[in-house]
Formats: C-alpha cells, structure tokens, sequence
C-alpha cells in the first residue's frame, strides 16, 4: 500500500460513493452539534470572566480579561463559517474542533483546579465524526495542550502547596509577584515545586485522558461502521420495498380492475375492490363470461399474508378461471382446482372460495361455496339479507373433498355482494369487530345504489369504525346488480 493510500485509509470516512451521502449528512449533524458546543463554552468563558472581575476566582484580571477576549473572537470565526457554509464543508470538522480545543486550552490554563474535565471535551465531540483518524490526531493535539496549560499554570496560575516542602498546610495559591519572591526568599527551589506539580498533576490527568481517547477512538470506529451497516441495510430494505412495489402492481393487474367492466353489456352492472393488508395480499376476486351468456363470479381468501399468500392466491386464480372457461358447474370446477393444488401443496396452504356462475338470460344462479362468507343479496325493494348457503371443505385442505352446490335466482333489479372476512373482522382501537350486522346496515343505507356506490359506502363505514387501529386483514368486495334482458 503507498503512503497515499495509507493516508486516505487513517482519514477514511466514506467507503464508496453509495455511503458518501450518508457521511456527508453525518458530519453537518456533527457539524451542528459542535457549534452547540462551542456556544456553550462561550458561555462559560463569559460567565467565567464576569466572575473572576467580582473576585469569585483568583486568576489575575488583566490576564482572564485577555484570554477571555481571545477565546471569544477564537469561538466567533468557527460560528461564522458554520453559518456561512450552512455547515456543509468538510474541513469545517477541522475548524471547529482544534478552535474549541484551544479556548477549551485557556479555560484550562486560568481554571486549573476547576475544570479539568474540559480538555477531554473536544476529543469526545471528534468522536461523533466517526473518523478514527481525525480522533487520534485531535487526541494527540490534545495532549501537547493538556501539557502547555498544565505547564502554564504553574508559571502564571496555580500552585498546589502539598508539592512546595516549606508549606504543609495543603492550601492552593496564586503566583504574583510579590509572593513569588517571598517564595524565592525563602529558598523555595519553584522548578522543582513546579516539577513535581507536573509529574503529579499532568501525568495522572494524561492517563485518565488516554482512556477517554481510547474509548472516543473506539466509538468513532463503531459508530464509522454502524452508519456504513445501516446504509447497507437502507439499501437493501430500497431494493425490497422496489420489489414489493413491483409485485403490488403485477398481483393488481391479475384481477379485473378496469370500469365499466362491460359497457357494451347493459343486462347487469358489476363493480370489485381489492384494499391489501400489507403491499401484497391474499384476497382476490375475479370476474369473466364464460360465454355470452354466463358470467363467473369468484372471490377468495388465501391463508396467511404477505408474498406467500399472494403467490399462491396467483396459482389458485389462474387455476380457478382456466378451468372455468373449460366449462363445468362450481362443484366441478373447485373439485379439479383442489385436487391440482393438493397435489403438490408443500406450504400447506388453502383458500376459502365462493364461485357461482350467473346464467344471464334467466338469473339464475348455481354456485358452491368452500369455507367462504356468506352472499349477501337484495331482493328488489327488499333489504340486503345474509344467505346463509352450504359450505364445504376449503381449497386445498383435503383431496377427497367434494363441493356441494346450491342455486338461486337474481330477478331484475336484484343485488348480489360478496366479500372477504377482512370486512366482517375489521375492528377498532377497542378490539371491536366490524362484524356482518353493521355490514348489513351499511349495505342498506344505500340499497338502490349501483355497485361502485355500494361498494364505497362499505370502504367508507369500515374506514370509520376501525379509525387508528392498524389494519390487519384485506379488504376485498365484489358487487353485482342483475337487470335481466330486455
């Protein structure tokens, strides 16, 4: 590896151009955070300064009054390019930092015994860079200057007495002149009093301060890689929810959705939606003439959700409406379907169906019902009633089972509605279920609607009732008015 690319790998923060803007928005965050930072040591610079003037601390006027004025033009400038970059640059990471880092320095220097906390400050804020080099090397600037105003108080700040051999009395003191020549006068050797305050002072501060630096390096390495871990799963979660998007639009185009259905046809009106749980679904309906005069109707209900319920609700129309066209009553229609899917049903899964075929001419209807909700149907200027038809065995359960059928007959003006149990099951905040009387009374709220009209007042009432619950079954509907031939 060359020097260069030794360089750029101990300053790594990106790793590719798909996390690049990952980082970018890292660094503004930290960026931001920084300037959060740096305003609140002005404060504390300020409010320090403004002490020291009503003799709170010992540190000479003159001196804090000068640190203090630096500090605060030093604080000003990383601010103003905040601000003025809208904290977008790179380097302002650079700026920011060593400029706190200095004032952190001089707060030091005058305040030695009171905040020797606030050196270690600048290396923990470089850690939210999540640059393990810019940490080191911030660690490592701080550590010449943690030395420089350690080395600065004893010849302009404070002096510990319990390194000086003549006093013993443990009191801390302010160098002036005056006391430092009757320190000189008395033979106190201020070198050696200095040494020890340095040997003592600033080695047991280094070691605690190596051990911040440790740990701010370790959380600029974990936090490097947390943020390039969540840019993968990110972009993983983009690809599936593409996907997801993809397969919505393949499983909607699988049922009829397009209205009117038969505008040329004026002897019935028929209306369906389909409202998923999650981005796929289980439901279906499906609607076709099998000739000019007899119109399959098809709703059902897969077990399970998501992509595997959705895939086997493809297999199990694609089934059902090809045998249809074949010809052949419900019965027999579902007894082949059931067989074919029994034949080779490794997920063990199954689908509740009602199938009836609409003989145009006469309204009747033949139709068989496999583990399904009850129709609802309206009788001319009648109500909308529940028919509580013969149910059979569901689809794909067992392979022996035979599929009972049962007629009826729509007369002119007539309604049918079928629906899934996502409409009967819906329920609110309180666990309440939608439930078949409120479907009733919803679908007789507007009996002498068309479909479309019927269909949206049910979509309407159960939007209603559930509210802010989470949805957890789908929602499907077909509705069919028979006029009969003219």
């Amino acid at each position: 590896m060359s020097i260069k690319s030794k360089i750029k790998s101990y300053f790594k923060v990106y790793e590719s151009e798909d996390t690049k803007a990952v980082f970018a928005q890292n660094e503004y965050e930290s960026n931001r955070l920084s300037a959060i930072v740096i305003i609140a040591c002005a404060a504390i610079l300020i409010v320090s300064w403004v002490l020291n003037l009503f003799n709170v601390f010992t540190v000479s006027q003159v001196r804090m009054t000068i640190i203090a004025i630096q500090g605060i033009i030093e604080l000003t400038v990383p601010l103003v390019l905040f601000f003025i970059f809208k904290g977008r640059k790179r380097w302002l990471k650079y700026v920011m930092v060593i400029a706190l880092l200095l004032v952190c320095t001089r707060i030091f220097s005058v305040l030695n015994h009171n905040v020797v906390l606030i050196m270690v400050l600048p290396v923990l804020l470089s850690s939210r860079y999540f640059s393990k080099g810019f940490t080191i090397n911030i660690s490592i600037v701080s550590v010449f200057c943690l030395a420089i105003a350690s080395a600065s108080t004893v010849y302009f700040g404070l002096i510990d007495l319990n390194f000086l051999p003549r006093f013993e009395d443990g009191t801390t003191i302010v160098i002036n002149g005056t006391l430092r020549e009757s320190l000189l006068a008395a033979g106190v050797d201020l070198w050696a009093a200095a040494g020890k305050l340095m040997m003592n002072g600033f080695l047991s501060r280094l070691l605690v301060f190596l051990i911040v630096s440790m740990v701010s390096v370790l959380i600029a390495v974990h936090g490097h890689k947390m943020v390039l871990e969540q840019s993968e799963i990110s972009k993983k979660s983009a690809v599936v929810k593409s996907e997801l998007n993809t397969a919505t639009q393949i499983q909607n185009s699988m049922v009829p959705n397009i209205f009117p259905a038969f505008p040329e046809r004026d002897d019935f009106d028929i209306y369906a939606a389909m409202y998923t749980a999650k981005e796929v679904g289980g439901d279906f309906y499906d609607y076709f003439l099998i000739d000019e005069d007899h119109l399959a109707m098809v709703i059902a209900d897969v077990s399970g959700k998501g992509i595997p319920a959705a895939l086997f609700m493809m297999a199990s129309k694609i089934l059902i409406s090809d045998r249809a066209i074949m010809g052949g009553t419900p019965g027999e229609i579902l007894d082949f379907v059931n067989k074919r899917i029994c034949s080779n049903n490794v997920a063990e899964m199954f689908v509740t169906v009602w199938l009836g075929i609409l003989d145009l001419k006469t309204g009747k209807v033949i139709a068989a019902n496999a583990g399904h909700e009850y129709p609802a149907i309206r009788h001319g200027s009648e109500s909308f009633e529940v028919l509580a038809d013969k149910h059979s065995f569901v689809v794909g359960g067992l392979e022996q089972t035979k599929y009972r059928e049962y007629e009826f007959t729509l007369r002119k003006g007539d309604t049918l509605f079928l629906y899934t149990d996502g409409i009967t099951d819906a329920h609110n905040a309180g666990e309440e279920l939608f439930g078949e009387k409120r479907m009733v009374e919803a679908l007789n709220e507007i009996p002498d609607g068309s479909p479309r009209d019927i269909i949206g007042n049910i979509s309407k009432n159960v939007r209603s009732f559930v509210g802010e619950a989470e949805r957890f079954d789908d929602l499907t509907m077909l509705c069919v008015k028979y006029f009969g031939k003219n």
